[in-house]
């Protein structure tokens, strides 16, 4: 499969936009700029990834789908890396690869994403993607590498969801031990602020960790109440705060620096009901990325599939 066609209700917008700037349209779609912040559905059931999102610096939005469980092979079964590009045209970006998880884009247009052997845990390869579509491993990382984040040298930093460590990948391929830590193990949603910190979140225990660039590892908060090993999908960092998705709770969290934290979005009924965020539902939420240019944030669903946006 190359390409899928978005719904005719979004093509439709797309469209009728055509004539506008292509920022334009997508306020139009997501609800403008009004104070009230909505939930959106940006492409429904059609949406065919279930993980990680990326939004690079043009506004192209990437997808990993990890795939659902098959019993057969005894592993999540998804093969693919998707690119949404602004004019709505799904295409495959990356194809054959096994459950790959997270994404990140470096300065000169190479595509990252983590390809993990679900069904030992041994090890994973981080994929590198060339903006002509040629596709090499830059090198095996222990564990369960997950979600990707990069520096402004275009150093890669992975986090693990096995063993208690950040990696480092520095240009040129050399993959290091950056951060070691207990609390690290179980780790998935992994950004940079802006003084440099590597912020982590860990699926299990719902912690929101901060690694300073001396690797020096501190607890920023803890949410609470979540469901104990299935606690927090993905997380970014968008307009000065951290959104985590509460992948069973069905809710989106912020998180304030200072360690405060609230639902930020969701009722916690399982779902994909749009509507202000106070009302909204989600579905096992677990991608998020935002787009900063732009002001939307991005969610995927690991539950029924579907591509969710709030425009601030």
């Amino acid at each position: 499969m190359k390409n899928q066609k978005l719904p005719s209700k979004l093509m439709a917008t797309l469209l009728f936009c055509g004539l506008l700037s292509l920022s334009s349209c997508v306020d139009d779609f997501v609800g403008g700029k009004s104070k009230a912040k909505k939930v959106r559905t940006v492409i429904g059931e059609d949406f065919p990834a279930n993980d990680g999102l990326y939004v690079a610096p043009n506004g192209s939005l990437f997808a990993s789908d990890f795939g659902v469980f098959d019993p057969g092979l005894n592993k999540y079964n998804g093969t693919q890396v998707f690119k949404l590009s602004r004019n709505g045209k799904i295409s495959v970006k990356a194809d054959g690869f096994e459950a790959p998880m997270g994404g990140v884009m470096d300065s000169k247009g190479n595509f990252y994403f983590t390809n993990e052997n679900n069904n030992d845990l041994v090890s994973g390869v981080l994929v590198k993607v060339a903006p002509d579509g040629t596709t090499s491993e830059v090198g095996e990382i222990a564990g369960w590498p997950s979600g990707l984040t990069i520096d402004a040298d275009d150093n890669i930093y992975a986090a693990n969801f096995v063993l208690p460590v950040i990696n480092k990948i520095t240009p040129d391929g050399t993959i290091s031990e950056f951060a070691n830590d207990s609390r690290l193990a179980g780790c998935v949603g992994i950004a940079m602020d802006a003084e440099g910190n590597v912020v982590t979140a860990n699926f299990a225990t719902a912690d929101i960790l901060s690694v300073s660039p001396d690797a020096n590892v501190s607890l920023i908060t803890t949410i609470p109440d979540v469901t104990f090993g299935f606690a927090i999908g993905y997380m970014t960092i968008f307009k000065g705060a951290i959104y985590a998705t509460g992948i069973n709770e069905n809710v989106i969290y912020k998180v304030g620096f200072d360690g405060t934290t609230e639902i930020f979005a969701g009722t916690g009924e399982n779902g994909s009901t749009d509507g202000k965020l106070n009302e909204a539902t989600f579905s096992n939420p677990n991608g998020i990325a935002g787009d900063e240019r732009r002001e939307i944030l991005y969610i995927s669903q690991f539950g029924t599939p579907g591509l969710r946006a709030i425009k601030f």
